[in-house]
C-alpha cells in the first residue's frame, strides 16, 4: 500500500440497523476524491461490533461495490475467538478486498503467547491477508515488538495498525522487517511528528468527517495546521460523546445516518452548535 492517509469509514445505519446505501456511497466517493490512500470498512469508527450480523455482509459488499477497486479496501473482522473471527472472514465469501483487520480478543486480557497463537491460526486459515490491530485501550492487551516480529514470518500477515509510535519505530529499526509489511500508524495526536520520522501511512476514523483537512494535511505545505483542526474537532467529540457527535458531523457533510451505538442518544443542541460552528471554521462545511 502506498503512503498517505487511510480512512476508517463510518457505517450509516437507519433506525432498523440497515445500511443507508446512498449515504455510504457518498462517503466513499468523498474519500476517493479527497485522495485517501485506502479505506477500512467496519473498524472502530465504523462501529463493527454494533452492526447486526444480518447486515455485516451487506455492508462489506456495498463498500466493495462503491470502491470499485480504486484504492485498497480492508474490512474489520474483530471478535473474541479464532472461531468467531473465521466465521466473519467466511461471511465475506469471495469479496474482492485487500485484507481483513482484527484486534486481539477484547473480552479477556491475553498474553503474548496467546496473541501469537490467535493471529497465527487466523492467518493460516484466512482466505484474505490479515492485518493486526493493536488497540490496547479497548482490548486491554497490547501487542509487543517481539510478537509482531515473530508473526511477520507468516506470509499471510501483511501489516499492523497501531497508535504506539515506539512499537512502529522499533519494527522499522529492526533488521527483521520484511517486504510488503505495512505499518499503519493510528496515533492521531502525533501524525505530523510521525510523518517527519518516516512513518508515512496513517489511519484514523476522523478523516471520514474531515476529508478536506485530511487532504491538506497530507498534500499541503503545513500538515501540523490541518492536523490541529482535526484534533480540535475530535476533542469536541470527546466532550459530548464520540460516535454520536460523529453522526452529527457526518450529517453536516451530507452523509446522514446513525453512526453511534443504538443505546446512545443524539447530542444536544449546544453540542450541535459547537460542532457545526467549528466545522464551518475549518472549511469542512
Amino acid at each position: 500500500m502506498k503512503d498517505g492517509f487511510y480512512t476508517a469509514i463510518g457505517t450509516p445505519l437507519d433506525k432498523d440497523g440497515k445500511l443507508i446505501q446512498k449515504s455510504f456511497k457518498k462517503q466513499i466517493e468523498m474519500q476517493i476524491t479527497s485522495k485517501a490512500s485506502g479505506l477500512l470498512c467496519m473498524g472502530s469508527m465504523g462501529n463493527m461490533i454494533g452492526v447486526k450480523d444480518s447486515e455485516y455482509y451487506n455492508i462489506a459488499k456495498e463498500s466493495v461495490i462503491q470502491n470499485n477497486n480504486q484504492i485498497p479496501l480492508m474490512v474489520g473482522v474483530m471478535d473474541n475467538s479464532i472461531a468467531r473471527v473465521l466465521d466473519r472472514i467466511d461471511a465475506l465469501k469471495n469479496l474482492d478486498i485487500h485484507g481483513v483487520v482484527a484486534t486481539t480478543p477484547y473480552y479477556y486480557r491475553v498474553n503474548q503467547t496467546q496473541i501469537f497463537d490467535f493471529y497465527n491460526n487466523i492467518a493460516n486459515k484466512s482466505k484474505f491477508p490479515l492485518y493486526m490491530y493493536d488497540l490496547p485501550g479497548v482490548t486491554q492487551s497490547p501487542i509487543n515488538t517481539d510478537t509482531v516480529l515473530k508473526l511477520m514470518k507468516n506470509k499471510n500477515i501483511k501489516g499492523i495498525k497501531s497508535g504506539n509510535m515506539n512499537l512502529i519505530s522499533e519494527i522499522m529499526r529492526s533488521n527483521q522487517l520484511v517486504d510488503n509489511f505495512d505499518m499503519l500508524y493510528s496515533g492521531l495526536d502525533t501524525f505530523d511528528i510521525a510523518l517527519k520520522g518516516g512513518i508515512t501511512k496513517n489511519l484514523d476514523g476522523m478523516f471520514s468527517c474531515t476529508p478536506k483537512n485530511a487532504t491538506k494535511m497530507y498534500y499541503g505545505s503545513n500538515p501540523s495546521k490541518y492536523l490541529k483542526n482535526i484534533i480540535t474537532l475530535r476533542n469536541i467529540f470527546i466532550k459530548y460523546g464520540v460516535l454520536n457527535s460523529f453522526s452529527y458531523a457526518m450529517e453536516l457533510i451530507g452523509c446522514e445516518g446513525i453512526y453511534h451505538e443504538d443505546y446512545t442518544k443524539e447530542i444536544n443542541e449546544q453540542a450541535k452548535k459547537e460542532i457545526k460552528g467549528y466545522m464551518s471554521e475549518i472549511g469542512e462545511i
